[in-house]
């Protein structure tokens, strides 16, 4: 993916130097502007690589889908509903990681709708499950 991102920025660069005006030297607006849109192209370049590696690892894109469903249902006026589905979703996964993630936006989402002790009780679960996990319990 990096091979591919210096190639793109090393055409548009060259690209960019071979169409300015030869008979003048490059002002320094000109020049910020290059370097303004080298840096949008990285930036951009950047936010492809991060979806690509969140995308490629089953967990992170559980957890990211997971955020996105809460997201879904807070925009609708309804996160709370949302610690149903997650419930749910805790019954059909036995895989650590995201039953971590689950535990996590369930108890964020408890406590910011006035159910801090049932916040409470779901992170010990959680935390109960980590310790068995880790030979402790």
């Amino acid at each position: 993916m990096s091979m591919y991102k210096n190639i793109a920025l090393g055409t548009v660069t060259s690209l960019m130097l071979i169409f300015s005006p030869v008979t003048h030297a490059q002002s320094n607006n000109d020049l910020r502007t290059m370097q303004t849109f080298l840096d949008i192209m990285n930036s951009y370049f950047g936010i492809i690589e991060s979806a690509y590696e969140i995308n490629s690892d089953f967990e992170k894109a559980a957890t990211y889908q997971l955020q996105k469903i809460q997201e879904a249902y807070e925009d609708r006026g309804e996160k709370a509903r949302s610690i149903e589905v997650f419930q749910e979703l805790l019954k059909k996964t036995k895989n650590p990681v995201i039953r971590n993630a689950l535990y996590m936006i369930m108890s964020d989402t408890l406590k910011e709708t006035g159910r801090s002790d049932e916040a409470i009780e779901l992170l010990l679960q959680g935390f109960s499950e980590n310790i068995a996990a880790a030979g402790g319990g």
